[in-house]
């Protein structure tokens, strides 16, 4: 069923202010109380708007968070176009690749429990990696690699940075081995086969590395070994462990690899834009049917967070989440560790997230850096974006994405669920929010 934009404007859902509470409780304040200019923030809906009426997106939330206090928090659109289903701000979704954050805090929980440092080798908790070996070439005739031998071992820094030569299969052309990680059957997100997360690791480490680690950057599974990772050194299911250290903690109550049935009615479904029409996405175009058929998949709507996650959850892409939910994660993150008077990292483990640590991610004469887990903005003066040094970003497969800014004490986070996509909505939607700040 189809809806003008008329109905979808009406489905603009605005929360009414609750007046200003402390800072961790993240209510709803007037914009003019931190320095914006609340009729500037008002662009924002029109933008959206517009990117719903260009069939861009199916239905959108975002929020802004300054100095503690919510200043914009809307959802347009739908979540289910079959439906008619309106989107809310509480809808919950795919995050996919923001997943990766929280992984990366779930682990720097153990750092700070003193489990390894960030030069421990991997193989020291995972054995499997011990001397790992680097690819040359795949044959596709004979399914063999050609390979050499790493001069070097993967270190757990290695891990947070995507520098450890571990890649993502579905992003590489044949010429490197992309065939090879198929043949041995490596999930890299939302898996629909009974198969371990221990067992999925164990097939990895089995492959060669696209490259010597530390050499090059190369976005990867590697959040999903950090899962394992934990795993090992907690002893409880990675999905427990994220939930009962983090999500619990943090009272992220839509947040989870898993959800209860009673919430699967406000999960958003994922669309394909079209050329022509939005329909639903089915997992996934980056492979062929052939390939889906070897790696034991088959195309499916992402529908993952009805499945047993204590047998396998991919930490680095299988988190679902709201807008809420991920800004209340990267609030705690800006108070420097804790929530609620809750503490989940110490504060000079959270400063280490937003460090310019690794320049390989982008051409070390760009502005950005790789930090743990996210891009990190090196030095304001040079760039033609408005963020401030030691700004912090990331995004997801279906179009979803975040920034944090210290120096402003500013976080923004906007959810869409679409792939593929060529939109400007998230950009611009960053764009207008600083252009409506003011003293």
């Amino acid at each position: 069923m189809k809806r003008s934009l008329t109905m979808i404007i009406t489905s603009i859902f605005i929360s009414c202010s609750t007046g200003v509470e402390r800072y961790y409780d993240l209510k709803e304040i007037r914009p003019e109380m931190v320095g914006f200019n609340g009729n500037s923030l008002k662009k924002i809906d029109d933008l959206i708007l517009r990117s719903i009426a260009n069939k861009e997106v199916s239905g959108t939330t975002a929020i802004v968070i300054k100095d503690g206090g919510i200043v914009y928090h809307k959802a347009f659109g739908l979540s289910d176009i079959q439906d008619s289903t309106i989107m809310k701000k509480n809808t919950i979704m795919a995050i996919a690749s923001m997943s990766k954050l929280m992984t990366t805090v779930g682990a720097l929980i153990l750092y700070d429990r003193g489990e390894f440092d960030m030069n421990t080798r991997l193989d020291k908790i995972l054995p499997e990696f011990k001397d790992p070996k680097v690819f040359i070439s795949y044959d596709k005739d004979l399914g063999s690699f050609s390979l050499k031998g790493s001069s070097r071992p993967i270190l757990m820094k290695h891990l947070f940075t995507h520098t450890s030569g571990i890649v993502y299969p579905i992003f590489q052309p044949d010429s490197l081995g992309r065939q090879g990680y198929i043949a041995a059957g490596v999930q890299d997100a939302w898996p629909d086969i009974s198969i371990t997360l221990e067992e999925n690791i164990k097939r990895l480490a089995a492959l060669p590395l696209n490259n010597e680690p530390g050499e090059k950057w190369h976005y990867g599974l590697n959040m999903d070994v950090l899962g394992r990772v934990i795993e090992v050194l907690d002893g409880r299911p990675f999905a427990r462990f994220m939930k009962e250290e983090l999500f619990h903690p943090l009272e992220l109550k839509d947040t989870g690899f898993s959800l209860p049935e009673e919430k699967w009615e406000r999960v958003a479904k994922i669309y394909d834009p079209g050329d022509e029409q939005i329909s639903e996405f089915m997992c996934c175009p980056e492979y062929t049917d052939d390939e889906m058929e070897r790696i034991g998949r088959k195309r499916f709507p992402i529908r993952s967070y009805k499945q047993n996650t204590n047998t396998i959850a991919m930490g680095g892409a299988d988190i679902f989440s709201t807008a809420y939910d991920y800004a209340r994660f990267l609030q705690m993150l800006l108070n420097k560790g804790s929530l609620n008077e809750k503490r989940i990292i110490g504060r000079k483990t959270v400063a280490m997230i937003n460090r310019p640590l690794e320049h390989l991610f982008m051409p070390e004469d760009t502005n950005i850096a790789m930090g743990l887990g996210v891009g990190v903005v090196k030095d304001e003066n040079s760039s033609y974006e408005p963020h401030s040094s030691g700004s912090y970003w990331w995004g997801g497969y279906f179009f979803t994405s975040f920034w944090v800014d210290p120096e402003e004490g500013l976080i923004g986070v906007i959810m869409n669920q679409v792939n593929p996509t060529t939109s400007k909505l998230a950009d611009r939607f960053h764009q207008l929010v600083y252009s409506a700040l003011g003293e």
